[in-house]
């Protein structure tokens, strides 16, 4: 199965640097018949070039970040991992995401995550403290007994009708979520939706594992809401997922899309899967969170 996922990726990325990536699954630019939704995948290997690419394909910078507001960034920094192992969100990206805030005056950036191993373990393994060293954004561990936590109301959730979520996820102004694309034991993948796992505490994370996680998930899906997704799949961890550390493949591309189920359905290709095949994204889609039919969503590609 493993030989089978990384020619069915090594043919994607072939394709990919030819302009046409999964022609067989995905439509080229513009020739959807009913376009329900649009996905900016951006291919390089200069991270911070290949983020101010993809922001201008979404609108730019001021679309997202404006003076005085409250900017929350959900990345994947919930492992005692590298950069390099692929189970965290890259470091670099988080960072031009943190000076482009600063640079437009916002009032606060907070980057939360409940972590799955210790922080004073993941947090500086993932390189992000030393990437935002010196800028006015907190990374840390939410706490109940700080106040760090709010319960909410799930009001389309099957399963999922309450969790108790991080304030600043809840409240903030611009909601950016850059999860890592990778292999999950339980989920079989984590992409942006799944990566709302690090926003809500352990007995809410403990009751998805136990009742439905994919449900669950998708019934989070329904209520959360983030201006911007961008999905970190410059590499992809093809096993031993969520932690690692496993086989990696470098696809070197960075996701973007305001509709988290259309992203997700487009990173399922990376790994040789369609996104039917991911319980929460067809959910998702079911519940009307987004798209998840690759005929209906624009793939704009854009070489950094």
């Amino acid at each position: 199965m493993r030989e089978i996922q990384r020619r069915t990726f090594l043919k994607a990325g072939s394709q990919a640097v030819a302009g046409g990536a999964l022609a067989a699954s995905l439509p080229m630019n513009g020739q959807a018949e009913e376009t329900k939704a649009t996905v900016v995948v951006v291919h390089g290997t200069d991270l911070p070039k290949m983020v101010e690419a993809g922001i201008a394909k979404m609108g730019g910078w001021d679309a997202f970040f404006k003076a005085g507001i409250k900017v929350t960034i959900k990345p994947n920094v919930s492992w005692n991992s590298t950069p390099e192992q692929g189970a965290n969100t890259h470091p670099d990206i988080v960072k031009t995401f943190v000076l482009a805030a600063e640079a437009r005056k916002v009032k606060q950036i907070a980057i939360p995550e409940n972590t799955c191993t210790p922080e004073d373990r993941a947090f500086p393994a993932s390189g992000v403290p030393d990437a935002i060293k010196g800028t006015m954004a907190k990374l840390y561990r939410p706490n109940a007994k700080k106040g760090e936590y709010v319960s909410v109301d799930i009001p389309n959730g099957k399963i999922c009708k309450k969790a108790t979520v991080t304030r600043d996820v809840i409240e903030a102004d611009c909601l950016i979520n850059i999860p890592v694309a990778k292999h999950h034991s339980g989920a079989t993948l984590t992409l942006s939706m799944k990566n709302w796992m690090g926003a809500v505490d352990n007995r809410t994370r403990q009751s998805w594992h136990r009742e439905g996680l994919h449900q669950c998930i998708a019934d989070f899906s329904t209520f959360l809401k983030p201006k911007l997704v961008v999905i970190d799949a410059t590499r992809i961890l093809l096993d031993h997922g969520p932690q690692g550390p496993g086989e990696l493949a470098h696809p070197h591309e960075i996701i973007f899309s305001t509709d988290p189920v259309a992203a997700d359905a487009y990173a399922t290709t990376l790994f040789g899967k369609k996104p039917e095949e991911i319980p929460y994204i067809r959910i998702a889609s079911e519940m009307g969170v987004g798209c998840m039919d690759l005929a209906k969503i624009k793939i704009d590609r854009v070489e950094v």
